[in-house]
């Protein structure tokens, strides 16, 4: 058997301490971003009585802070071996990490960040910023998509008119300076005439 180092067994003991821990309280869900003003719901399964209670953790807080039920947003019901919690109408200020736990506390911070439930909150206004950034980023490539075609196209068109128009100088200029040569029609053709014929008519060429 090899030798376990000081170093992999404080390791392997704050793992087993966690997993041992943090099976005594079961909460769900582990994770919650709602959107502000919206109810939001935790549940915890534990084995401890009426000694459970709900704690919160900000970002600002060292230690747990105890909730407390008096409060008019804050829900608490507790069944047996389940305590519940509702949130109702969430604000900016509820975010934090929610965990259900006995009076003493035991366990370290960073067990409770494990074993804990974290809440965000989502305003309206983030939402809305995004939807209006896809927008805008959808709309900025249709005007550059339909930029590229003109620059694309135009540049194409003038040279293809200024082709044809090459093509129509030359064919104009082919015969220029070329002499075409006249030839008699048949109206500026003379009767022939004989001038060595010396008879007249009724007279017989061969008669003096």
């Amino acid at each position: 058997m090899g030798v376990v180092s000081p170093l992999h067994f404080q390791a392997w003991s704050s793992q087993v301490y966690a997993v041992t821990s943090c099976s005594r309280f079961q909460q769900y869900p582990r994770y919650v971003a709602a959107k502000k003003n919206t109810n939001v719901h935790f549940i915890c399964h534990h084995q401890n009585g009426s000694s459970i209670r709900w704690y919160k953790m900000s970002e600002q807080d060292d230690i747990p802070q105890v909730i407390r039920s008096t409060l008019p947003k804050i829900e608490v019901v507790s069944k047996d071996t389940v305590l519940e919690m509702t949130i109702n109408k969430i604000q900016y200020e509820d975010n934090g990490i929610y965990l259900c736990e006995n009076a003493s506390l035991m366990g370290s911070v960073q067990l409770k960040h494990k074993c804990g439930s974290e809440l965000k909150v989502i305003g309206f206004s983030t939402i809305e910023q995004v939807q209006n950034r896809n927008t805008l980023k959808d709309a900025i490539i249709m005007i550059q998509s339909i930029l590229l075609v003109i620059f694309v196209s135009v540049p194409m068109l003038l040279c293809l008119d200024k082709g044809d128009g090459k093509d129509i100088s030359d064919e104009d200029h082919t015969y220029e300076g070329l002499e075409i040569e006249q030839t008699a029609t048949y109206e500026d053709i003379a009767p022939f005439r004989d001038v060595k014929a010396k008879w007249t008519v009724g007279e017989h060429p061969c008669q003096e």
